[in-house]
């Protein structure tokens, strides 16, 4: 019984933490900001590739609510990237960097150590906001947007047999290799934002914790999208733009948990 007070109390002081009250909306806010730059240069450079326009646009607002993939779609079709277009998409993702230097500041602060140097600090939150808005599009085009894109790949002059195989594919590896890919990568986040030299060992509780975190919520978030969503994917509409916000917000703040997790356990030995 004690064993399961103890363990009651240590979860609020968890939950209590000022970071996680505070961070995780800051935090969502500056990936929301960060994503509509990336896609717009991803999609552009894969158009250069002579990957089907067609193809792009269908999945970009699949993914996007209607005024926001409109921009994009104009960009991919030559009709509107021009350097205005390109400077406003670079400073967005600038000022998107400062959700990142947050994440830096707060494990900082959680792991008692000083900023060594705000240059270093601003380069690696450049790197974590890659990794990170990465991780996002990964999470929206492989476990939730994965049949729609084979559904586009039916289009072409596929055999049925062949469709079958792809399908059965992606069903038996999405979640393992959605699950490796988190991990990894967060570890790699969990090791870079603080200003100190920090083990691998050191951060496998936290990242393990936010990798079945996200995970779990990008399940239920791709359920809710296909059996309750107003549409079929996200495309316009302010209940499915909530939806969004709210699985971004999630992430976000299972992310900052898993740096909390982390340092609990890092100054109960240092």
């Amino acid at each position: 019984m004690d064993k399961i007070k103890k363990l009651y109390l240590r979860i609020l002081k968890i939950l209590s933490l000022k970071e996680l009250r505070i961070l995780p909306a800051y935090l969502s806010y500056n990936l929301v900001l960060a994503i509509i730059p990336i896609i717009t240069i991803t999609a552009v450079i894969a158009s250069t590739f002579s990957i089907s326009i067609d193809t792009l646009i269908n999945l970009i607002s699949d993914i996007l609510p209607s005024y926001a993939s409109r921009v994009i779609i104009n960009a991919i079709s030559g009709n509107s990237f021009d350097v205005s277009v390109g400077v406003l998409s670079f400073a967005t993702f600038i000022i998107a960097t400062n959700g990142m230097y947050a994440i830096i500041n707060a494990s900082n602060n959680l792991y008692k150590i000083e900023s060594a140097s705000s240059i270093k600090d601003r380069l690696r939150a450049f790197f974590i906001l890659i990794i990170i808005i990465t991780l996002i599009l990964f999470l929206l085009i492989v476990p939730i947007l994965g049949h729609k894109i084979i559904e586009l790949i039916s289009n072409y002059n596929i055999s049925p047999d062949t469709l079958q195989n792809i399908n059965l594919i992606y069903n038996a590896i999405k979640w393992p290799v959605s699950f490796l890919l988190i991990f990894f990568n967060i570890k790699l986040i969990y090791i870079m934002a603080p200003s100190t030299k920090i083990k691998g060992a050191d951060t496998t509780i936290g990242a393990f914790v936010t990798t079945v975190g996200w995970i779990l919520f990008t399940a239920l978030f791709g359920y809710y999208i296909s059996f309750f969503g107003r549409y079929d994917i996200i495309y316009g509409g302010l209940s499915s733009i909530i939806i969004l916000l709210i699985w971004v917000y999630a992430l976000s703040y299972i992310l900052i948990l898993g740096i909390v997790i982390n340092t609990m356990k890092y100054n109960k030995y240092h």
